[in-house]
């Protein structure tokens, strides 16, 4: 059953009742497994154990469910990762290149691991839908690029980072994590501890002098 813990991380969910939120785990992992457009409202109650009228009581339709899934995310819950992000990991003056690739990517993937099914949902809809990409599009704050290039600033300075300009940069280190991402949500590829480990050496020779 899918893990609603990033949502009350944030209190993104609000006052739902118990059998609300098995509602909405059901939807997660049934959407995750079958997509969309082949998920139906009846598998989703049956996984529940609710009856298929509480679904529609509380959400409306399957689109109305899959909305209180996604907006959340969009609204709180990726918000709350980029003002993570900033406030922590980039807040870091790291010294190597390699402890900066290893302190963005490693918690994105074990998040993304620990809750596939959700961010699955959430980049299907990413991908197909331009309303979640405007979305999600004006949580990239200017803080987050400032951050990011000052990070970036800093390790060129140091000498420890290829001579590419930040965007270039940013683009090919999210480009390397997303294929890892994708393998991992899509075509069923391990992603273990070793994988990430993996992960960070690639993008510690990607940008390396």
């Amino acid at each position: 059953m899918a893990d609603l813990s990033l949502f009350d991380s944030t209190n993104a969910l609000g006052n739902l009742t118990a059998k609300q939120r098995k509602i909405l785990e059901s939807a997660i992992d049934v959407f995750a497994e079958k997509g969309y457009a082949n998920a139906s409202t009846n598998e989703i109650a049956k996984r529940a154990g609710v009856a298929e009228g509480n679904l529609f009581a509380r959400f409306g339709s399957k689109r109305g469910l899959l909305k209180a899934i996604i907006q959340p995310v969009a609204k709180r819950v990726f918000p709350f990762a980029v003002s993570d992000l900033i406030d922590r990991e980039l807040a870091i003056p790291y010294e190597t290149r390699e402890a900066f690739c290893a302190g963005l990517i490693t918690r994105r993937l074990v998040l993304l691991r620990d809750n596939s099914a959700l961010i699955k949902v959430f980049i299907t809809e990413l991908l197909t839908q331009e309303e979640v990409r405007q979305l999600v599009l004006t949580q990239m704050t200017t803080e987050y690029w400032a951050a990011l290039d000052e990070a970036l600033d800093r390790l060129r300075d140091q000498g420890q980072l290829i001579a590419w300009d930040n965007h270039t940069v940013i683009k090919y280190l999210w480009s390397l994590v997303g294929g890892v991402a994708a393998s991992f949500l899509y075509f069923n590829q391990p992603l273990d501890d070793t994988v990430i480990k993996q992960t960070i050496t690639a993008a510690d020779k990607v940008l390396a002098p």
